[in-house]
């Protein structure tokens, strides 16, 4: 059975990358690219679009891959399992500080690898299901994060807009980012919050979301550039 989830392998040992993604092959799935360095990592993550990385600890740099993973954290939302073939007690605190989503150790074994993947997949799939819950009449919604487009501040409220439907909370800005996924929503201006995910297009003072133009002020701009 093919899994068409998008994997990339980054290992500066060539024949390492090659033999895990003969792995991976092997366990169905069909979409996989290799990196060997850091500048070749984000160049496939622009270009292949990963879904999921497995990723080397140590590389030509001892803690290039730590540095690999801080970046994505920073930049992306990109889940990814560490490679790692010791047990330096040092290098393994400073892996877990950036919450990868497992390990797997040298030599593979192919069933440690498939749970890893599989474990990861299904993290981000539930990551993916956070939902903001408020009420709206008398009625309690439970709003998956992923359907806002952005939000407006209006005096007291703010109108949540949703692809289908607006709607209007007693809250504040503040108190919906404190709710929402923190690498996801961005304040834009005093006035709005959008779903970073949804922006259709940037310019010098503005983002567009499903076809309305949002102001963004000029201390805010250096986010979404």
């Amino acid at each position: 059975m093919t899994n068409t989830t998008k994997i990339l392998v980054v290992d500066d040992e060539v024949l390492i990358a090659e033999f895990l993604k003969d792995i991976l092959v092997s366990l169905g799935f069909i979409n996989i690219q290799l990196a060997h360095n850091m500048q070749q990592t984000f160049v496939e993550i622009e270009r292949f679009q990963p879904e999921l990385l497995l990723l080397d600890i140590r590389m030509e740099r001892e803690l290039e891959g730590i540095e690999i993973a801080q970046k994505i954290n920073e930049q992306y939302n990109i889940p990814f399992v560490f490679i790692t073939a010791h047990s330096d007690a040092q290098i393994i605190r400073q892996a877990l500080d950036t919450n990868p989503s497992g390990y797997i150790t040298k030599p593979f074994k192919t069933m440690d690898v498939y749970a890893a993947i599989n474990l990861a997949i299904k993290n981000k799939a539930l990551q993916q299901e956070k939902t903001l819950v408020f009420k709206d009449g008398y009625d309690t919604v439970n709003l998956p994060t992923n359907e806002i487009l952005f939000a407006k501040s209006e005096g007291n409220y703010i109108d949540l807009f949703t692809s289908k439907k607006i709607y209007t909370l007693r809250n504040s800005l503040d108190w919906l980012l404190e709710n929402l996924p923190e690498n996801e929503f961005k304040k834009t201006h005093r006035s709005y919050v959008v779903n970073v995910k949804k922006i259709e297009k940037i310019t010098s003072k503005s983002v567009f979301i499903n076809n309305t133009e949002i102001p963004v002020s000029r201390n805010s701009l250096i986010d979404f550039l």
